[in-house]
């Protein structure tokens, strides 16, 4: 069946902790999944909150023993993991694709992670029957949540979430002079919410330069190199920090040097990278102002808040989907039965016809049809009144029933 393992924001009690385990899980867990003989597909689903890794296998303990195993190895004295399984593990995967385990409830960035997590694990063969159904259901039924309800509507990314902060922040953007360190998915949607806010001068810096002179360009700004990262920084009244970088990207020396120029001017810096990509002594510098991911807490609760209704009914969806599922389930066990009965029928059939042909040339056509009919209808009775004779005796009359409601045998009053 299914089994899959979880770090995210929530069970790590904020994002800190996830800067040194996420990139070690990942490491990891690409080089003992494909080893794992129980393990049929796999699909590793990384996102700036979370690490998730699902599995189809056909031993479900050795599964969660190697996932708790895995998670012990990097990290041998923390709780930040918990196993999923099953049904809990789908129901997992609907609210993730969905939007509602995110930090910023209803994000819209979520579900195209995932989907590109489980193409990515398609096209290198990890999937390719179990998982194929359960991410394509899930996508599915994240696009119902999004079409049915109003659950992603408004501020719901990270990126929309480090806009808000910072006006919360320093007030009104108008006018002010914003750096953007990164041109991936999160620094772009960091640039669609600053669109429209009078800014004053906007600079962005990538590694990619090209990518960098793209998204000043959406904002009317200008590029920089990721060398002249000092010089953005001195002319900034935030910083916007969004690079996939593993590292510290913007270190102590660059705002040490960036505030020396302008010693009274208040800088804020908001880093929304997973690992960090700011060095934390930074916040010790005089009028620097460093706020991370977990800083975005009373952002993602405000969000909630305003999405409370909106919640309830992508519950209702997840619920109503899953019971879907469970009744798919129950209905599978039957065809599989009728699936065998058909093929024994046709055994039966096949053979009898096989016996009649080979009388066709001497026995009465009467008599051999009514031979092929009775031979046909005892070979497909025999065993069923052989086994309701033994129930009887033995006391199982509910067998008897059963045959009764399936032959539809019941009298009538």
């Amino acid at each position: 069946m299914i089994v899959s393992m979880h770090v995210t924001h929530s069970s790590a009690g904020g994002t800190a902790a996830l800067n040194d385990v996420v990139p070690s899980l990942e490491e990891e867990a690409g080089k003992r999944l494909p080893l794992m003989p129980s393990v049929s597909e796999y699909v590793i689903v990384r996102t700036c909150n979370r690490f998730e890794a699902y599995v189809a296998t056909s031993d479900n303990a050795s599964a969660k023993a190697f996932f708790d195993s895995m998670i012990r190895t990097i990290v041998p004295s923390s709780n930040i993991s918990y196993i999923l399984e099953d049904k809990d593990t789908i129901r997992h995967l609907f609210r993730v694709v969905c939007g509602l385990d995110s930090l910023i409830v209803g994000e819209d960035q979520i579900q195209h992670q995932v989907r590109e997590s489980y193409i990515r694990a398609k096209e290198e063969g990890h999937v390719n029957g179990m998982l194929t159904r359960l991410f394509d259901k899930a996508l599915a039924v994240g696009k119902r949540v999004r079409t049915e309800t109003a659950l992603n509507k408004g501020a719901v990314s990270v990126g929309s979430a480090a806009v808000e902060l910072a006006e919360d922040r320093i007030g009104d953007l108008g006018g002010k002079s914003i750096t953007i360190l990164g041109a991936g998915d999160i620094a772009s949607v960091i640039a669609k919410n600053l669109v429209g806010k009078n800014l004053g001068t906007v600079i962005v810096s990538n590694r990619t330069y090209s990518r960098a002179i793209e998204l000043a360009d959406e904002l009317g700004g200008k590029a920089v190199s990721m060398a002249r990262m000092t010089d953005a920084v001195a002319d900034s009244d935030v910083v916007l920090v969004a690079t996939g970088a593993p590292h510290p990207v913007l270190r102590m020396g660059h705002v040490t040097e960036a505030m020396e120029r302008r010693p009274d001017r208040h800088l804020l810096i908001i880093d929304v990278s997973i690992p960090r990509n700011t060095e934390d002594d930074v916040a010790g510098i005089p009028n620097v102002e460093l706020e991370n991911m977990d800083s975005l807490q009373s952002i993602a609760m405000r969000n909630a808040e305003r999405r409370r209704s909106e919640i309830a009914s992508a519950e209702k969806i997840i619920s109503e989907e899953l019971a879907k599922i469970a009744a798919e389930q129950k209905e599978q066990y039957a065809n599989d039965v009728i699936r065998r009965i058909g093929i024994m029928l046709a055994d039966i059939r096949e053979r009898e016809l096989a016996t009649a042909r080979s009388r066709m040339e001497s026995a009465d056509e009467s008599e051999l049809l009514d031979d092929l009919s009775r031979a046909v209808v005892n070979k497909i009775a025999a065993e069923l009144y052989k086994n309701l004779r033994e129930a009887s005796r033995d006391g199982r009359m509910e067998t008897c029933a059963a045959a009764v409601e399936l032959f539809g045998l019941e009298e009538s009053e």
